[in-house]
C-alpha cells in the first residue's frame, strides 16, 4: 500500500507537508473593444456637434452681412432720393425766385410740393428754403387797397355827385373793388346797383343805378 503506483489513477496527498502547491486562478482577460466603441460613438458626436454649430454660426454671420449690406444699400438709396428731390425742389425754387421774392402764384406751386413730399427731413430743408423767400402782393390786393383809399377820399371831400359821373379803370376787378370799396356811400346816396361796361379800347366804365 505504501508505494504508489505510477500509473494508479488515485492520487494520494499527504496533509502534513507544509508545500502542498495551491490550484491556480485562471485570469479574466479584459474586453477592451466595448470601450473602444463607446469612445468612438462619443467622438463621432462632439464631432457632429461642432460640425453643427459651425455651420450654423457661419449661416448667422452670412446672413448678418447680406442684411448689413441691404441696409447699408438701403440707407444709400434713400439719401440719394432725398437729395435728389431737394435738389429738384431748389431748381425750381431758384428759377421762380426774382430778387428775392416770389409771386403768390409761385408760392403756392412750391408750397403745393412742400405738402406732398412724404421725407420728413427733406420737407423741412425744403420749407425752411421756402420761407427765406419774400411773397409778392397780388395785383387783385393792391387795386383793392387804391380802390379803398379813393373810396375813402371820396366819402371824405363828400361830394354827393361823385357818383353820377362815370368812373374809368383798367380792368374789371378793379371796377368791382371800387364799388363794393365805396357801397356804404352810394347806397346812401341812392342808388341801388351798378353796371360795367368796356369802351373797346381796354378801359371799363363803372356807372351807378338808381
Amino acid at each position: 500500500m505504501n508505494n504508489q503506483d505510477p500509473k494508479s489513477r488515485v492520487q494520494r496527498y499527504n496533509f502534513n507537508a507544509d508545500d502542498q502547491p495551491t490550484p491556480r486562478r485562471r485570469r479574466r482577460q479584459r474586453r477592451w473593444w466595448p470601450w473602444i466603441m463607446t469612445l468612438l460613438t462619443l467622438a463621432i458626436a462632439i464631432v457632429l456637434v461642432l460640425v453643427i454649430n459651425t455651420h450654423k454660426s457661419s449661416s448667422s454671420s452670412d446672413t448678418a452681412t447680406a442684411s448689413s449690406a441691404e441696409s447699408s444699400l438701403t440707407t444709400k438709396s434713400s439719401s440719394t432720393s432725398e437729395s435728389s428731390a431737394y435738389e429738384s425742389f431748389q431748381a425750381k425754387y431758384r428759377k421762380y425766385l426774382t430778387n428775392g421774392t416770389l409771386t403768390a402764384s409761385q408760392h403756392q406751386k412750391l408750397q403745393a410740393i412742400v405738402n406732398a413730399e412724404s421725407n420728413s427731413a427733406t420737407q423741412a430743408r425744403e420749407q425752411k428754403l421756402l420761407d427765406q423767400a419774400e411773397v409778392q402782393k397780388s395785383s387783385t390786393a393792391s387795386s383793392s387797397t387804391t380802390s379803398q383809399s379813393s373810396a375813402t377820399k371820396s366819402s371824405s371831400s363828400s361830394n354827393p355827385t361823385s357818383f353820377d359821373t362815370t368812373h374809368t379803370f383798367s380792368s374789371v376787378n378793379d371796377a368791382q373793388n371800387w364799388a363794393q370799396a365805396s357801397k356804404n356811400q352810394w347806397l346812401q346816396a341812392g342808388y341801388s346797383t351798378y353796371t360795367i361796361t368796356s369802351d373797346g379800347q381796354g378801359n371799363y366804365n363803372l356807372q351807378f343805378i338808381r
